[in-house]
């Protein structure tokens, strides 16, 4: 504001004058966001100058200067992505070891995909979560972000993937107690062999499906997707 202005000292600035600086740079120069942050900066500090009697004003100019920030669009997958995604884990094209066994990864991607859970929700689901004669996954107070259970169904899209990997684990002596998803017991590759899976690795896991696809890709995107469906679903 001193470059915009300065010979004017604090008391001199109007409203009329920061209306017409933030018509000149907003959009232009800075976005927003960025302006109503400035704005926020200044209006604290032209607040307290009043409450301490240093300025000479009858009203702080930067009162009503702030502006509607215009939210992005949130980022989900196209038909098409879907598609891709599908085609090089169901073909196993090239894939990297860490992408390996491709129907555990597939079983990943199907359950984000058809269900929108969070990224978070997935890796702490345990074995016993999951009801494949009602065909539901039950979500725990304990993983959810509002606290309370939540039952979410498995599609028919869903249930081959989620059969097999129940299986999988009954082969390899897992209980009801232990993590649904743990590439630690499937990759020939994994350094936490014996741990659960985390996170981070499920992150890992999506980079490399991102390098592959030539796009990004992510839990949260499949989340977006599926709640994008959804509103476009009459009733």
């Amino acid at each position: 504001m001193k470059r915009r202005y300065p010979k004017l000292n604090a008391n001199e600035i109007t409203t009329d004058m920061l209306i017409e600086w933030r018509n000149q740079i907003v959009g232009d120069k800075i976005k927003a966001v960025t302006w109503n942050n400035y704005v926020r900066h200044l209006k604290s500090l032209y607040n307290f100058g009043l409450s301490q009697g240093v300025l000479n004003i009858n009203q702080n100019p930067f009162n009503q200067l702030f502006i509607r920030e215009s939210k992005r669009r949130k980022k989900t997958y196209s038909t098409e992505q879907l598609h891709k995604i599908d085609h090089i884990l169901n073909n196993n094209i090239l894939l990297p070891d860490f992408l390996k066994p491709s129907w555990f990864i597939l079983a990943i991607i199907m359950t984000l995909r058809c269900t929108g859970i969070r990224r978070g929700q997935l890796v702490k689901l345990k074995i016993g979560d999951v009801n494949l004669s009602n065909r539901t996954i039950y979500i725990s107070p304990e993983i959810n972000k509002n606290h309370d259970y939540h039952i979410v169904p498995i599609s028919d899209s869903l249930y081959l993937h989620i059969e097999r990997l129940i299986t999988e684990l009954k082969i390899r002596k897992q209980t009801d107690n232990c993590q649904l998803f743990n590439l630690n017991l499937f990759s020939r590759c994994s350094r936490r062999r014996g741990q659960p899976m985390s996170q981070n690795q499920l992150t890992h896991i999506f980079r490399h499906i991102s390098d592959l696809v030539g796009f990004t890709s992510s839990p949260h995107r499949f989340r977006h997707t599926v709640a994008t469906q959804l509103m476009k679903k009459p009733g």
